[in-house]
């Protein structure tokens, strides 16, 4: 178990993991809803994400790229967006509490998160981009 104390509020933030995974170490793209309470995970050589961004790790992408990523996709589960800016949020007062990807490669597992990554039990990424979301 993970525990994040929130420097805002002071609340204890436990995770079901051992410590904030490296999106690198995985070759993972995540994002966080605008909520900061829900994370998305995919593999960087998701074909889906491929076809929206090319061969690209997620946090190397332009400004252009993550806006064609985050454009493509479904709402989050809670109904708001995934974001590149977003970062995790404190359960209790809903403040920060690390950082998005755009600053940071390591990321929190929120419960009720989505792993599209199939050796996960995941789908893929596709089945969470809207229709003609993707360029091929």
């Amino acid at each position: 178990m993970l525990t994040v104390t929130c420097k805002a509020c002071g609340g204890a933030n436990t995770f079901e993991q051992p410590y904030a995974y490296h999106a690198g170490f995985g070759n993972q793209g995540f994002l966080y809803n605008d909520a900061g309470t829900l994370t998305l995970i995919w593999s960087s050589y998701d074909p889906t994400y491929v076809s929206i961004v090319g061969h690209k790790h997620p946090w190397a992408l332009s400004a252009a790229e993550r806006s064609a990523l985050e454009q493509a996709l479904k709402p989050s589960p809670a109904g708001d967006r995934w974001r590149f800016a977003n970062a995790p949020r404190c359960f209790t007062c809903g403040e920060p509490i690390g950082k998005s990807i755009t600053r940071d490669v390591s990321y929190l597992l929120y419960p009720g998160s989505i792993k599209t990554e199939k050796q996960d039990g995941g789908e893929g990424l596709g089945a969470w981009v809207q229709e003609g979301g993707t360029s091929g």
